[in-house]
């Protein structure tokens, strides 16, 4: 009995791995002579019928193969094809790559906002100097400096990671099975859980308390909003590492340097490309 359970647990992981993967179902070897062989298909698929008033940013005609602009934010723009069914992306399902920048917005947009507000809220005076520090100095990188909180950062890391896979863990089981976390008991806020059909946007009181986007045009603006602020958001929090590495202080005082001297303080000159 333990056999069989522990047989049918790995693979069910199995399955849902290949359904984030777009793998096909491999077939049993036993009882086959037959050897494996790895087939390759030319692109054969005609054009996607595309919008009359789409905007295209550098779209390849290989890209509007598959692209039709039906996703939030999809101006035909994958010089890699990552999101081809059957390119170099093909490894990954598409889906899951949609969702998946949905979600890394969403991360970077809060926090894009928690890195940089000590520092606005300390030149107002808002905060004590001591807690208003550049973000790479509150422990999130321990040799660049740490701050006394109710453990040290190291053991941080480790809370944060335990609660964050928790809560990825089950992220993942409801793109797997959208309505699932519905059905599992949670603190009695399962009820709030069963989402909407669309693991995105599963909406509700607890995701969408306001209720935006109640009508199919609007929702469909927000989601563009949302999608292209978090593309903004990710590059901001890049350029925030870029910018603690090369001047050593955080965004909010790069800001405030450059425009007081705009001049000695700007991308060529921190760069020493002058």
């Amino acid at each position: 009995m333990a056999t069989q359970a522990l047989v049918s647990s790995l693979s069910s992981s199995v399955e849902t791995a290949r359904q984030i993967l777009g793998a096909r179902p491999l077939q049993s070897p036993i009882g086959s002579s037959r050897k494996g062989s790895l087939v390759v298909r030319a692109a054969s698929t005609p054009p996607v019928k595309q919008e009359a008033d789409r905007s295209l940013w550098f779209a390849s005609k290989q890209s509007l193969m598959y692209s039709d602009g039906s996703l939030p934010g999809d101006y035909g723009f994958d010089p890699l094809g990552l999101s081809e069914p059957e390119g170099p992306g093909g490894f990954i399902e598409p889906k899951w790559l949609a969702y998946g920048e949905v979600i890394d917005g969403r991360y970077a947009m809060w926090g894009a906002v928690g890195a940089i507000a000590p520092e606005i809220l300390g030149q107002a005076g808002l905060i004590p100097p001591e807690t208003a520090l550049p973000w790479f100095r509150t422990g999130v990188i321990p040799p660049a400096g740490t701050y006394n909180c109710w453990a040290d950062p190291y053991t941080l890391f480790v809370f944060e990671m335990a609660l964050m896979g928790f809560a990825q863990h089950r992220r993942f089981q409801d793109w797997a099975k959208p309505g699932s976390m519905g059905k599992q008991y949670f603190l009695g806020f399962e009820k709030y859980l069963g989402g909407s059909g669309e693991p995105a946007y599963p909406g509700g009181p607890l995701f969408n308390p306001l209720g935006f986007g109640k009508d199919e045009k609007s929702f469909k603006d927000l989601k563009l909003k949302e999608v292209k602020n978090g593309r903004l958001a990710m590059l901001a929090i890049l350029g925030y590492f870029i910018q603690g590495l090369v001047t050593g202080v955080g965004p909010y005082q790069n800001l405030l340097d450059h425009l007081a001297d705009p001049v000695n303080n700007n991308v060529l000159t921190n760069l020493k490309f002058h």
